[in-house]
């Protein structure tokens, strides 16, 4: 077993040294990290045949080595955010799913699920909170069959039938706060074992099928939030992932139980109408760490919420009347807290931020998960000018996957195709052949599968890293060409900077 090393190799139908390669002979180029099945070693001594990506070639031997990376996959899932995680011990992690089947045709495609019979491990699954084009996505993978879950964390809001959707609200002392939380495995079952409290909702319905599936295999359901660990991701482990938000309060006057602020405006109409700023702002909020390298990944978090935090993390108001003193300071404790390599940007580029906390991250690189067909014009211009703004470095990196995915202005589908299509469908429920249906049901998925592709995979920011370097990559649409990549390495000093390719 090996993997392609740093940044990335091309691989050839036969050994050759560089000056010698022509076109022609690349069959195509791999990325740093991605697997290398070693075929031959004894042909050649400069160069391995190996099997990478569905392919047979030759690698030049300097570029495999034995060590797996951690891989950070922020897919295109439209409007919505989901994030895959391989770590370098293996484990797959998902971070948000999107709205849709955009992740299960992801996962789908990267495991090949058409061509065998395995059942991929997800080994922690996490919804930042229960926004539908975070969480939605969850649906067919879990209905699928072809995975199973060990635990899913979230943030303690768990939607439920009646008037009060995350749960009723408290008043206490001049502020008001959801109480009811889930932040035990028990009590997501206590409510949600309670058919009328789930109705025909979406998200609960999902929660309890996930607890109830017979081959999910889940064995726990619980909140994280600011303190939580993450078993086998603490503070001593290679990759640590720290929970950094939410921040429920736990006090006397709470009666000792946990309560997250109530963050939307109520109107004069009833007392709490709405519940989306609520949800949103208490997104899980994770910063990773991998060696000298760290990623934060904010969920939604709006600007309600980050001045929350920053007066929980800094005890300073962003929004009060500070010296320039003051504002400095209460930056220097953010970025003590919240200032990472890169960053996931919160709530697909939304305008609703506050400009301290956004110089809080101080990034070298930002990814935005955006989607084409919707209303809200994210990722947003003053976002885009914010996000280079606070960031660090000569150059900021802005990634984004609506961008990254430029889809042809139109799908061209030949007449020949539509009536094959239209033949297979209408064999398919003629004939009584048990051999020849499965072979016209294979074909039909081939079709489907060539189709959906573009979005299944092209849309991806990968990010790879050893815990020094980073590789940040997206990969071309034309057959074969690869990648394009930017690199981030240590200065010097130790400081990781992107380095520019000339």
């Amino acid at each position: 077993m090996a993997f392609i090393g740093y940044p990335d190799a091309k691989l050839l139908k036969q050994p050759l040294s560089d000056e010698l390669v022509k076109p022609q002979d690349i069959i195509k180029r791999v990325l740093w990290g991605d697997y290398a099945d070693i075929i031959d070693t004894t042909t050649s001594a400069t160069h391995t045949k190996v099997r990478c990506r569905n392919a047979e070639g030759w690698v030049a031997s300097e570029l495999l080595q034995a060590e797996r990376l951690l891989e950070v996959n922020f897919i295109d899932v439209g409007q919505g955010d989901g994030c895959f995680l391989v770590t370098p011990d293996d484990k797959f992690i998902l971070i948000d799913a999107g709205r849709d089947d955009s992740m299960y045709r992801f996962l789908k495609w990267r495991f090949n699920l058409s061509h065998n019979n395995y059942v991929i491990p997800l080994d922690y699954v996490v919804m930042t909170h229960s926004d539908l084009d975070h969480y939605g996505g969850f649906r067919p993978i879990v209905d699928s069959g072809r995975f199973t879950i060990r635990h899913i964390y979230h943030n303690g809001l768990v939607e439920r039938t009646g008037f009060n959707l995350i749960g009723p609200v408290r008043t206490v002392g001049t502020e008001e706060y959801i109480t009811d939380l889930c932040d035990t495995f028990d009590k997501v079952k206590q409510l949600l074992d309670v058919a009328t409290n789930r109705g025909n909702k979406l998200y609960p319905n999902l929660l309890h099928d996930a607890y109830q599936s017979a081959t999910l295999g889940l064995a726990d359901i619980r909140m994280l939030e600011k303190g939580s660990v993450i078993d086998g991701y603490d503070e001593q482990s290679p990759i640590h992932m720290e929970v950094l938000a939410p921040i429920p309060r736990q006090d006397e006057a709470t009666d000792g139980q946990k309560y997250l602020p109530y963050l939307d405006e109520p109107t004069p109409f009833s007392t709490h109408p709405g519940w989306d700023e609520t949800k949103n702002g208490h997104s899980v909020v994770i910063r990773l760490r991998y060696g000298t390298v760290s990623m934060l990944l904010g969920g939604d978090l709006n600007d309600k919420a980050q001045r929350y935090l920053t007066v929980q993390y800094t005890g300073k108001d962003p929004l009060s009347d500070l010296t320039d003193a003051e504002r400095t300071e209460m930056i220097q404790r953010g970025r003590a807290v919240f200032q990472s390599d890169l960053a996931k940007s919160c709530h697909h580029g939304s305008d609703r931020f506050l400009d301290d906390f956004m110089a809080f991250l101080h990034p070298l690189a930002t990814v935005i998960s955006s989607g084409d067909n919707e209303t809200y014009t994210h990722p947003r211009p003053d976002t885009l000018g914010a996000i280079g703004k606070s960031s660090r470095g000569r150059r900021p990196l802005i990634f984004s996957t609506e961008l990254a995915r430029s889809s042809e202005d139109k799908k061209v589908i030949k007449d020949e195709l539509l009536r094959e299509v239209g033949a297979l469908f209408a064999e398919l429920d003629s004939t009584t052949d048990p051999v020849r249906k499965k072979a016209l049901q294979a074909r039909i998925v081939a079709i489907r599968e060539t189709l959906e592709r573009n979005v299944a995979v092209y849309g991806t920011i990968s990010v790879r890293t050893d815990g020094i370097r980073v590789v940040i990559a997206q990969k071309k649409e034309k057959k074969g060409s690869g990648h394009v990549l930017w690199k981030l390495e240590p200065d010097a000093s130790g400081e990781l900077q992107y380095v520019i390719n000339r």
